[in-house]
């Protein structure tokens, strides 16, 4: 045993012995009281450390192949009636995103203020009939392509021009089949109303587009095709207003950099050009979110970041617009709204949890937290009191002298 005895690290005092060896000194008692306000501070404070969540980011290549993701948008044009909007979304590899025209709702709203004037209505009816009547054969004016053919509506119409590529005027008071959309188009120009757009829908994590153009879509082989002429589309204002813009479902702290947009033409400078293409080019970035707490993993969330540049380009020349041979040529760039995304092959992860993986290593904080500071006061006291010791015996060793 007393082998043992000599390898104690924790020498015990006769308490008798120890009480008359102890000094007690006003600066120790200082010293003890401002260590332990000190130690409850720190321990309060790594407490509310402990109970409050950090966020770890971290990227890497990603690995997921294919899949989808989901869209949302919400855009308003206060200078353009929803009856001259239409909305489209493509991928790169040419197929039309259908869901988009079926899950897009518009809703006719004041230049203003942006009050709504109305319900809103879908973008498509489906239940809109292809033709006005088909008892009668209205002519084709020439563009049939076999003798007998009708083209009942104004579509029918254009859409005979384009198989023949000739140049198909909306103006043309000639083509009564298309009277009815030059009322509504006057109408809707010459009302003080704005459209708002919203959709929802699921595209391929490909490289794609979505836009919003002016004017009168309709499908040619299979293609969505647009037209822009006559006087009424090179006169609109295509301001607009962007309220929100997501890729993926929304994730705490996330932000948008389109949520928001307002992008005006006109307003500054009126003498600037109202119609254009408005380009965005976006650049969406993979992200995952995850939550975890002390109990469980939590909530995790896939999700899509973006960065966005964009740019604006006229569409006609200031010329061509008060050249009438001009005005009626197409466009050098198709006008409208355009979101040109992309997905980059690096993704983030974001994870919200707590600083400490468990209770055990906040009880170690805490523990080292309360021994290193009544260490450090110990010393600082140590160094203290022998200091002043030593000045006291030095100056009473001169006093006997």
């Amino acid at each position: 045993m007393k082998r043992f005895s000599r390898l104690d690290v924790f020498p015990k005092f006769d308490a008798r012995f120890e009480q008359d060896a102890r000094q007690r000194t006003a600066l120790g008692g200082v010293l003890s009281i401002a260590s332990m306000v000190t130690i409850a501070l720190l321990i309060i404070g790594e407490v509310r450390y402990f109970l409050t969540t950090v966020e770890q980011h971290e990227m890497y290549v990603d690995p997921r192949i294919g899949g989808t993701m989901h869209v949302v948008i919400n855009i308003t044009f206060p200078r353009v009636p929803c009856d001259l909007m239409t909305a489209d979304a493509i991928d790169a590899f040419g197929e039309y995103v259908e869901d988009m025209g079926r899950d897009t709702v518009k809703m006719r709203v004041d230049s203003d203020t942006l009050a709504p004037l109305g319900e809103a209505r879908p973008l498509v009816n489906m239940n809109k009939k292809a033709t006005s009547d088909t008892h009668d054969c209205p002519s084709c004016y020439g563009a049939e392509k076999n003798p007998g053919d009708c083209c009942h509506t104004c579509d029918d119409v254009r859409r005979a021009f384009a198989e023949r590529q000739w140049e198909f005027h909306e103006d043309d008071v000639s083509i009564m089949q298309c009277a009815k959309e030059r009322l509504q188009m006057a109408a809707s120009t010459a009302s003080r109303e704005g459209c708002n757009l919203h959709s929802s829908f699921s595209v391929p994590r490909v490289t794609g587009n979505i836009h919003f153009v002016p004017g009168r879509m309709f499908n040619f082989f299979g293609q969505h095709l647009h037209s822009f002429k006559g006087e009424t589309i090179q006169r609109l204002n295509l301001s607009h207003i962007i309220h929100t813009l997501e890729f993926g479902e929304r994730f705490p702290g996330q932000k948008n950099p389109l949520d928001g947009m307002v992008n005006t033409r006109g307003v500054e400078n009126p003498s600037e050009d109202l119609i254009g293409r408005f380009a965005y080019f976006v650049k969406v970035v993979p992200t995952l979110y995850q939550v975890k707490t002390l109990m469980s993993s939590g909530r995790v969330v896939e999700s899509n970041q973006y960065s966005v540049t964009h740019h604006f380009t006229a569409s006609w020349d200031a010329a061509d617009q008060n050249n009438q041979t001009n005005r009626d040529a197409n466009p050098r760039v198709v006008p409208g709204v355009f979101v040109s995304y992309d997905i980059s092959p690096i993704r983030v992860s974001v994870k919200r949890t707590h600083p400490y993986p468990s209770v055990v290593h906040l009880v170690l904080q805490l523990c080292a937290v309360g021994g290193g500071v009544y260490t450090v006061v110990g010393l600082i006291d140590s160094m203290f009191f022998h200091s002043i010791r030593r000045v006291q015996e030095k100056i009473n060793r001169g006093k006997q002298f």
